[in-house]
């Protein structure tokens, strides 16, 4: 396995994406959210929110606004795993806002699993609204499993 602790610390290269109202609509719609708060601006502000709010891993679809760093990580695609996420909620994301994502390589650890060596890469990306307040976390793991 390929030793790739010299990558903790790389950031990518930040990319800005519109919270558009259509979108956190389609969102909760596709993940079976019927809370009208997703849907209508007057019972989101009756809740408390300037505009929609996004639904809990609204995150997970913005990557597509990334600018795509070369293959800084070198993975063997046919054996990476999602290994799992974590939000973390700092503040409100609604529509209307533009949101810039920074991220960076957070960790590398290896591991030995009933399959074998694998390499975890964990990656965390701060969500930063056009006020610079970070408004949310994500921590996402990807695994690599060893040569069988």
């Amino acid at each position: 396995m390929t030793d790739r602790s010299h990558l903790i610390g790389h950031a990518y290269t930040p990319y800005t994406f519109p919270v558009e109202h259509g979108k956190v609509r389609e969102f909760a719609g596709a993940v079976k959210d019927d809370d009208p708060v997703y849907r209508d601006v007057e019972a989101a502000r009756a809740a408390g929110y300037a505009h929609l709010p996004v639904p809990p891993t609204f995150s997970a679809v913005t990557s597509h606004w990334a600018v795509r760093d070369t293959d800084v990580l070198g993975l063997d695609l046919r054996r990476v795993l999602a290994g799992g996420a974590e939000w973390e909620y700092l503040g409100d994301v609604v529509a209307g806002e533009w949101m810039t994502v920074r991220s960076r390589i957070a960790d590398v650890q290896y591991k030995t699993g009933s399959r074998g060596p694998m390499t975890l890469v964990i990656t965390e990306y701060d969500f930063v609204n056009q006020h610079e307040e970070t408004v949310m976390r994500l921590r996402s793991t990807v695994i690599e499993l060893g040569e069988q």
